[in-house]
């Protein structure tokens, strides 16, 4: 990926490349940090750093392929999302842990719910049924999760935290509500209305992806060393 030449008005190299070496970034900072943090927030540090880990894989190698003029696909992406999307649920679910008992339903449920999503928006991509079916059937799990985090137990377990912690969820809960909703929204139009992966729209997941995963690892890694220092 590193030997081949690209200009900087190339903005999609640029855009792969460049989320790249910014999730492997933040997956090395989590992965370090889990030798400062206090022993209650080692668990959400670490799964935040294996989904930027995860995305960092995906991205170098759709990063590579699309430098080598091979173009551009879903596949990647749709692979790491499997990964990183149910693993950074779980992440806030134990985040929120640190802080008293939840039901531990609400751990399955979630990160259920999360890769039902994912699943969702593969098979209308995959075409094994309609597109604005799997579109649909994608926010409907979103919005579960959604519920979970602004209705259920969760917002309950948060409010009596440190304002550090406070503002850490409700940071994150932010982002998988506005952040969140970029995805179906570029599926619909890279794959229902059909403009493909082109490079707008692959430049657009790109920055998503930015926002929804890599911030909220950053986000925990700072939470948990706010906690400690």
């Amino acid at each position: 990926m590193f030997g081949v030449l690209y200009t900087s008005q190339d903005v999609t190299s640029s855009a792969l490349a460049g989320l790249f070496l910014m999730s492997f970034s933040a997956a090395v900072l989590c992965f370090v940090g889990l030798s400062w943090s206090n022993e209650r927030w080692r668990v959400p540090v670490a799964m935040m750093g294996v989904a930027a880990l995860a995305t960092a894989i995906a991205y170098g190698g759709a990063a590579a392929l699309w430098l080598s003029g091979g173009g551009a696909s879903a596949g990647p992406r749709f692979s790491a999302w499997y990964t990183a999307l149910p693993l950074q649920v779980a992440a806030t679910w134990f985040f929120v842990r640190t802080q008293g008992r939840i039901p531990v339903g609400i751990f399955w449920r979630m990160t259920g719910a999360a890769l039902l999503m994912v699943f969702a928006r593969w098979l209308g991509d995959a075409s094994f049924f309609n597109p604005t079916l799997g579109v649909l059937l994608s926010i409907g799990f979103w919005l579960y999760i959604l519920g979970e985090m602004y209705f259920g137990a969760m917002p309950g377990a948060i409010r009596k935290s440190s304002r550090a912690v406070r503002l850490g969820f409700f940071w994150i809960r932010l982002l998988m509500t506005i952040g969140w909703a970029i995805w179906p929204i570029l599926h619909f139009v890279d794959v229902v209305i059909g403009a493909g992966q082109a490079s707008g729209v692959v430049v657009l997941y790109s920055l998503a992806d930015i926002v929804n995963l890599i911030i909220p690892a950053m986000i925990v890694l700072a939470v948990a060393g706010q906690d400690r220092y």
